[in-house]
């Protein structure tokens, strides 16, 4: 009990001091002690307090743009030590010109800093969430990508979007960083684009190849045939052509999968049962595509 009397008459006398300080401020404007040359000095102390301290939080984040993990996020939080460093010099000065003793201003501001760099974290994601809701750039239940994760949506709290991948893993990625990261929605444009990459073989007729190709992937199950596929040459391994093969399915994540089943089943057997033997033509399975085009009508 008389530790919590103390901490309190503690409490209590800062701010009857802070109050003091106000007090005598307040006389010294009245008195004229305190003009218009002491608000502009103090206004000009704020603005370069500013300027330099967004210029630490440049040159830290162009020095740091190298690092990667614990290394990266410890030369960020020295930049941001440093500016709240230069914010608390300025506070010393700008009281000092206005006439206030920096004694129990100071306590305070320390106070105020250390407070805003523990919570600013859950402040930014907290912000970020409420305008990703407000934007409506996505619901749950619809398939998005950032961050280099793709998934179906399942909730957003005041934390993170919440989302569940392919492989039935849920992820959850900070609220800031969706908003600061390129976001696509699958389900808002209705559809998405994967591909296949083909190894032709060797004097190979490339235009009635890539023809036959195209039409065994426009029947494929599954592919969807507005936009068409399409076959893309993409260059040489050695004599052997390779090529992409484009084809649009509908967002859901397994809609990908049963689309790429079905498009590499049918080329197996177009290989099967042509001139062109499958043990001479490569296939590479890729992911689905995102931001190299496929992304581009979002």
């Amino acid at each position: 009990m008389l530790g919590q009397a103390d901490e309190g008459s503690g409490d209590g006398d800062l701010i009857s001091k802070i109050g003091s300080e106000i007090e005598v401020t307040i006389d010294r404007w009245s008195a004229g002690q305190i003009g218009l040359p002491d608000v502009v000095a103090a206004g000009v102390v704020v603005l370069v307090a500013v300027v330099s301290a967004w210029f630490v939080r440049r040159l830290t984040a162009r020095s740091t743009s190298h690092l990667e993990g614990s290394a990266a996020t410890a030369s960020l939080v020295l930049g941001q030590l440093a500016s709240a460093g230069i914010y608390l010099l300025a506070a010393g000065f700008v009281f000092e010109i206005l006439g206030f003793s920096l004694g129990p201003l100071i306590v305070l501001v320390v106070v105020g800093v250390v407070v805003l760099l523990f919570l600013r974290p859950l402040i930014q994601n907290l912000s970020s969430g409420l305008l990703l809701q407000v934007r409506g750039m996505f619901q749950p239940g619809e398939v998005i990508e950032t961050n280099g994760t793709v998934g179906v949506v399942d909730e957003v709290n005041t934390r993170t979007v919440v989302v569940v991948t392919n492989h039935g893993t849920t992820v959850h990625i900070p609220n800031n960083d969706v908003l600061d990261h390129v976001l696509v929605n699958y389900s808002r444009i209705g559809r998405r684009r994967s591909y296949l990459t083909l190894n032709l073989p060797e004097g190979v007729d490339v235009a009635d190849v890539t023809e036959r190709i195209r039409s065994t992937v426009t029947s494929a199950g599954h592919v969807l045939d507005d936009p068409p596929p399409d076959v893309v040459v993409t260059g040489f391994d050695g004599a052997r052509l390779c090529v992409d093969v484009l084809f649009w399915h509908t967002p859901e994540l397994w809609a990908e999968r049963v689309a790429r089943d079905h498009v590499g089943r049918a080329l197996a057997e177009l290989f099967a049962a042509s001139e062109l033997a499958l043990a001479d033509t490569t296939v590479v399975l890729r992911p689905p595509s995102t931001f190299d085009g496929a992304g581009a009508e979002t």
